[in-house]
């Protein structure tokens, strides 16, 4: 186990399980030894580096945070009381967290890729992969530990074991680009993809409902393939921006194109909304004329001719 974020309650955890306080306390809290399970059999292909949980006190407070490295969960000692538990994996690097809100309200979000707005939504850097699980009630006592599971259905474990049943949070994109045409004379590509949500409330499965764009990566696959895979967090809960895929193109030649599909359909009818396909059928890119000089790629400058393209979504 690693340590607790919280270095005075990660002192305390410890001073309690050698059987002392830390501070000359009257009296030490009463705590338990309990093992945190991490079930992974609803998302058997999920390989978090970490997890981390956190014990939110019924009578509010800083959480008990610690972190597992794995995916196994470990052993902890806790104070006896009644707990709301939040689980998700530790290992992510382009998510942010807003915690003020204490547990109903602990949110990920991810960070502005530049201050200007694309198409009129703020482009921000994708999600990492990421995996959770928590309860309302979880209750500590000498008898054994209670908590509700999913579907309001109550466990009691004598052994004070608490199975934290691991859900995907995230969704993955892929698209694919078939039959292109002059993808010879292209010297870098990127995409942006529209209309998606902006932050995920870990305990509710709620996405914000004001809509992002996100930017990731193209590649070449052969003479006349383009592909790519991101991850996201989904729709918003009541969309109100269709979602566009906005292939960028830098050509050999120094020139700029950007390619904009209306994919709203695909994204909207997915059999699996955590695992969303999209694939384009044909497209023609401006030939190149080949040049030496080097030119610069960034999404966020002007300069892009602009070409928007009908498919059947």
């Amino acid at each position: 186990m690693y340590p607790c974020r919280h270095p005075i309650k990660s002192m305390l955890v410890l001073s309690l399980m050698l059987s002392s306080c830390i501070y000359d306390y009257d009296n030490c809290p009463p705590t338990l030894m309990i093992t945190v399970d991490n079930d992974w059999s609803q998302t058997v292909n999920a390989d978090p580096e970490g997890m981390a949980c956190l014990f939110f006190a019924d009578g509010g407070g800083e959480p008990w945070r610690f972190d597992f490295p794995g995916k196994d969960g470990g052993r902890v000692g806790m104070p006896l009381g009644l707990y709301s538990v939040l689980s998700f994996n530790d290992d992510t690097y382009n998510v942010r967290f807003r915690e003020d809100d204490g547990y109903r309200g602990y949110t990920a979000y991810t960070d502005l890729v530049c201050r200007e707005p694309v198409g009129g939504q703020r482009l921000v850097k994708c999600p990492d992969m990421m995996w959770g699980c928590s309860y309302d009630r979880v209750a500590i006592d000498y008898n054994g530990l209670t908590y509700s599971a999913d579907g309001g259905q109550s466990r009691y474990s004598k052994d004070f074991i608490l199975t934290m049943q691991q859900r995907q949070l995230t969704a993955r994109y892929s698209f694919i680009i078939d039959d292109v045409e002059n993808l010879d004379g292209v010297k870098a590509m990127g995409v942006t993809f529209s209309g998606l949500a902006g932050a995920l409330n870990l305990v509710t499965g709620c996405k914000e409902n004001y809509p992002v764009t996100v930017r990731s990566d193209a590649h070449k696959n052969g003479d006349s393939v383009i592909e790519g895979e991101f991850v996201t967090f989904g729709i918003p809960v009541t969309p109100d921006a269709d979602n566009k895929l906005t292939l960028l193109v830098l050509l050999a030649d120094n020139r700029k194109f950007s390619y904009t599909f209306d994919v709203t359909g695909q994204v909207r009818e997915a059999a699996d909304p955590l695992d969303v396909k999209v694939v384009i059928h044909g497209l023609r890119i401006e030939k190149s004329e080949h040049v030496d000089n080097p030119g610069a790629f960034d999404v966020g400058v002007d300069g892009w001719i602009s070409v928007t393209i009908n498919i059947n979504s």
